[in-house]
């Protein structure tokens, strides 16, 4: 049984590094108006984050956080409809008014922009900031054409000057805060490189259970079947057997607790089949671990 405890006790600590890992990730934030978005990402510059759920008349709920927010300054977080810079952005503007936050719309039409208030090329029926807790966020629904499924977004932070939002930095971070956002996939590119930590930890998911359940376990069941009846391979496909048993089973409580961790951040939507099937899976797994070490 010591050898059962200690695979037991590897699974647990695996589990508990995968859901802390995912706790830093914007997938396990929790709004205090308890909006749900169906996608988020971890922007890569300047520490933002973007929710987002994306209707099928292309109309957009967003929600943009910026955390470590300073009272005196100011964020923004735009879509740009013709190239991937700041000219041409239609942005939505925030920052903290007479002790209020202060949410706008300001389309950037030139590089010496004080982003003023104006009408975007797309309608904005509902924009609003909260500040709380050192972080600002930024809810707004837009309005866009059914057919915008990828679009150039474009986010920043600066100083305020009085009451007038004041030139942000033009070095590292503040120049390359910008890239691509896929409304339908979840994934973002930023410099090239793609990073959607939702659906990372979607293929993370699908990977593991592949190794484990569909690869390590079945090839376990194998070599008991087909390799115990040569002398020779006695009693090494014993060992075998349990290498690829219990392995499979450590991958497997990975890629279980990735889908619990998935499912808890889509509470809307829920695969009934898929899940059955996992926790299937999973409970005659952890049934056969045991009896590894039973049959020594």
């Amino acid at each position: 049984m010591d050898g059962s405890l200690r695979i037991l006790l590897v699974s647990c600590a695996l589990v508990s590094m995968l859901v802390s890992s995912s706790a830093q990730t914007c997938g396990s934030y929790t709004f205090s108006n308890n909006n749900l978005y169906t996608y988020c990402s971890d922007l890569s510059k300047l520490g933002s984050y973007i929710h987002w759920t994306r209707q099928a008349n292309g109309t957009l709920e967003i929600a943009y956080r910026q955390p470590n927010f300073s009272s005196t300054n100011w964020i923004a977080w735009a879509i740009n409809p013709n190239s991937t810079g700041m000219l041409g952005a239609q942005s939505l503007v925030a920052y903290v008014n007479s002790s209020a936050p202060y949410a706008y719309t300001s389309p950037v039409s030139s590089y010496s922009t004080k982003l003023e208030a104006g009408s975007l090329s797309f309608a904005v029926p509902k924009i609003q900031a909260e500040n709380s807790n050192g972080e600002m966020i930024i809810y707004a629904t837009l309005e866009l054409s059914s057919d915008v499924t990828t679009v150039n977004q474009v986010w920043q932070e600066g100083p305020m000057s009085g009451d007038t939002p004041g030139t942000h930095s033009t070095t590292g971070e503040h120049v390359q805060s910008k890239g691509t956002l896929d409304l339908l996939s979840g994934q973002t590119s930023t410099g090239g490189s793609v990073t959607s930590s939702r659906v990372r930890r979607r293929n993370i998911h699908g990977v593991l259970n592949v190794v484990s359940w569909g690869t390590l376990m079945p090839l376990g069941a194998m070599i008991a079947r087909y390799m115990k009846v040569f002398q020779a391979a006695d009693p090494a496909w014993f060992y075998l057997h349990v290498a690829c048993q219990c392995s499979g089973y450590i991958v497997g409580v990975a890629g279980w607790a990735t889908g619990i961790k998935l499912g808890s951040e889509s509470s809307s939507v829920q695969y009934d089949t898929h899940r059955n099937v996992g926790i299937t899976l999973f409970c005659l797994g952890t049934l056969q671990v045991p009896n590894q070490y039973g049959e020594f």
